[in-house]
């Protein structure tokens, strides 16, 4: 039987390995599917399938040419087994492969644009074990991006294998339902049989959209548009106005969205830095949406390199919409595949493959622009329509590692971060965020190494390059954050940093580590509904991210409530056990005799105590001491604090906390004045006590006494109510 459209042979092709269907499955699948087929279309369906490995294309026969015929098809589907994507196999060589070259050279092109304005591939695979990761890869490098399948697995504890007609839902931790299934194969096939009879006709771009261009540096100047484009599409795609608003479950999905690590399809492993970075600059571009939730790189980047359900994805995230995607980067070409997906049912909301120039980006910006704003109808305020800052070609690979050793954190990353945007500050000194990453960076090199000599300045150069990154850019959210911890942690500028925090969020409300310095600044000031509200914002956009729960734990552990405190700090040494060692003497103290202590010592015993410094190793033993109520084991530990050298010294606010614990008020006194001198960002942030007069020694409230400090314990007594 012919195919319903003239000069092809076949509207569906199935491919699969012979080995898969010793059971029948396969038989039995296409057995199904054709019966629902004949309830789901009404014309007559053809289907190819060499049902008798005796009599058809075997895999040791040589190329038929009849093979070549049965292959021009509407549709081609491939069972994905464990042994199908073998690249010695017939069925992988001589029908997958085959038939994607074809498809992207015939008259009907490889992705089909549906009805209702989705797009679909002419490849359906359906997938009936979970696949290896390599496997996987040989997939999506053949056909240029990311693998969606419709799935057919029955998993349970130890199995991975086809469900069958017999299966029981409520057995299958996947919850797939083998009559489902076929019913989703027959209307995806009856969608993209439907738009190839009646194509969507396509509309001429009637937008002439012309971005400002600099003669002065036109020449070396290119736009960067590839992840604010994509970014704008998403955005687009939100703010369209629907038609529809009959229920909320239908308008739910324009709310939130999760950007998942693109996959880097390049020969080079090399290149990951540059599909990380095309995914943390859309994350970026999407915050500063406000009708947008978007998921925090963290959280995000948790899924990177693993191969799980969308749906779960999607619940873990919070999120209704996932972005994923893919880079191949070779040479000065360089091909971003974007697809939209709706986590309820897997389907594609929109996807889109650009092959570009990078020396060409400038006018692909445009082009791309342009067609995006025609095709899905976007309207933008006049302030959401935005061009990319002009940045360098040879400038981008250097920004791009940085912000990837930035967003690592710890003291090596941190360092490398400052000294690669110093390198894409040298090849272009007029992009806006290398400065402010830079920025950034220094300030919070000075947290990472805590006392640490080297970088006790860097803050203040760090006001340099924030000014100039505003100089060159007012909006720019991520400067004013930097003004706002060097302000409140270093300078103790209380009033100066609020304003700045307060202009950071205006202008990127979903960002959620602004959000998470908002909390922990207004944990400094002592007024923790506001510290507890932000941390909470910044949670649900992050809801990963090990610190976030970390903070909270603080925020709970200063109002008293130990009982959440502690449920807090469960769930994020669950995340991160390393995240332990931010635990400060007050903490161990108040847990003393509670069996979470035990909790505590347990997470320390487990870091890797070749990647953490000596003396933060100390101090977390003596802060476990104090919480064990091990005097001699403290007192040891102290000992070995006190004659660690100025360069590898713990924070001075802590060896304050230690001595004050051990009731030795003379040498609290001294660490305090030590810490005030230096402005040790932790004496404010993790101090025993929120208040002088809640300490006994007249010399201990002195040598807390300084008129940065003394405002901020009026702003403390306001806020406990205190005045």
């Amino acid at each position: 039987m012919a195919s319903i459209l003239p000069t092809f042979e076949y509207d569906i092709f199935i491919s699969y390995r012979h080995n898969d269907n010793r059971s029948g499955w396969v038989t039995e699948f296409v057995k199904a599917l054709q019966e629902e087929l004949a309830a789901t279309i009404k014309e007559p369906i053809s289907v190819y399938f060499d049902s008798n490995p005796h009599d058809g294309l075997l895999e040791t026969h040589n190329v038929d040419k009849s093979l070549e015929g049965k292959l021009k098809c509407l549709i081609f589907i491939p069972i994905l087994s464990q042994t199908y994507c073998d690249p010695k196999s017939f069925a992988w060589q001589h029908e997958f492969c085959a038939f994607n070259k074809l498809a992207k050279e015939d008259s009907l092109g490889w992705d089909i644009k549906l009805s209702n304005g989705n797009v679909a591939s002419r490849i359906l695979p359906i997938k009936i074990h979970d696949l290896d990761a390599d496997d996987k890869t040989i997939i999506e490098n053949e056909i240029g991006g990311v693998l969606r399948a419709i799935e057919f697995i029955f998993k349970s504890s130890g199995v991975n294998r086809p469900v069958t007609s017999s299966d029981k839902r409520e057995e299958n931790s996947n919850k797939t339902f083998y009559r489902d299934q076929i019913n989703k194969v027959a209307n995806a096939i009856k969608e993209i049989i439907s738009a190839l009879k009646n194509p969507v006709p396509q509309k001429l771009s009637t937008i002439n959209y012309q971005p400002p261009t600099s003669p002065t540096n036109s020449k070396t100047k290119f736009i960067f548009a590839g992840a604010i484009v994509l970014a704008l599409i998403i955005v687009g795609y939100f703010l369209y106005p629907k038609f529809s608003s009959s229920t909320k479950q239908e308008t739910a999905i324009d709310k939130s969205i999760a950007v998942l690590p693109f996959k880097n399809m390049s020969n080079d492993p090399e290149q990951e830095y540059f599909s990380d970075g095309i995914a943390e600059e859309l994350i970026n571009a999407l915050a500063k949406k406000k009708s947008l939730k978007v998921a925090g790189r963290t959280s995000s980047f948790s899924f990177k390199g693993r191969d799980q359900d969308l749906r779960k994805i999607g619940e873990s995230l919070g999120v209704n919409t996932i972005l994923e995607g893919s880079v191949r980067k070779s040479g000065n070409t360089v091909r971003i595949t974007a697809q939209l997906i709706n986590v309820r049912d897997g389907f594609h909301l929109w996807t889109e493959t650009f092959d570009r120039e990078i020396s060409d980006i400038f006018k692909v910006q445009d082009e791309i622009t342009a067609a995006i704003i025609e095709e899905l109808k976007v309207h933008l305020t006049p302030d959401e329509i935005t061009v990319t800052t002009p940045v360098n070609v040879e400038a981008y690979p250097f920004y791009l590692k940085a912000r990837q050793k930035l967003a690592q954190r710890g003291i090596n990353n941190l360092i490398e971060a400052r000294d690669l945007f110093y390198q894409a500050l040298q090849l272009d000194s007029t992009y806006s965020p290398s400065y402010s990453g830079l920025s950034k960076t220094l300030s919070l090199l000075n947290i990472y190494s805590q006392s640490d000599q080297r970088f006790s300045k860097s803050h203040k150069e760090s006001y340099k390059y924030a000014s100039k990154a505003l100089e060159l850019d007012p909006a720019n959210a991520e400067a004013h954050l930097t003004f706002g911890i060097a302000k409140s942690q270093y300078d103790w500028q209380w009033l100066e940093a609020e304003k700045a925090y307060a202009k950071a969020v205006e202008m990127n409300p979903n960002d959620a580590e602004l959000n998470n310095f908002l909390g922990d600044f207004y944990r400094v000031l002592a007024d923790y509904k506001k510290a507890e509200k932000f941390e909470l914002r910044a949670l649900e956009l992050d809801p990963l991210h090990a610190i976030n729960h970390w903070d909270l734990g603080i925020i709970y552990f200063n109002m008293n409530e130990l009982g959440k405190a502690k449920d807090y700090f469960r769930s994020a040494l669950r995340i991160d056990p390393a995240l332990v060692q931010l635990m400060h003497p007050a903490m161990a103290y108040a847990y003393i005799s509670n069996p979470f202590i035990i909790e505590l010592d347990s997470a320390v015993r487990r870091l890797d105590n070749a990647n953490i410094p000596t003396s933060i190793i100390i101090q977390l033993q003596t802060s476990i001491a104090i919480g064990k109520g091990n005097q001699m084991e403290f007192q040891k530990n102290l000992a070995k604090i006190e004659k660690l050298g100025a360069e590898e010294i713990v924070s001075y606010s802590y060896l304050f906390d230690y001595n004050f614990i051990n009731g030795n008020e003379e040498k609290a006194a001294y660490w305090a004045d030590k810490a005030v001198q230096a402005k040790d960002a932790l004496l404010v942030y993790q101090s025993f006590k929120n208040l002088p007069e809640q300490y006994q020694s007249e010399r201990i409230r002195k040598a807390l006494a300084s008129p940065a400090l003394d405002a901020l314990y009026k702003i403390r007594r306001k806020n406990l109510g205190l005045n």
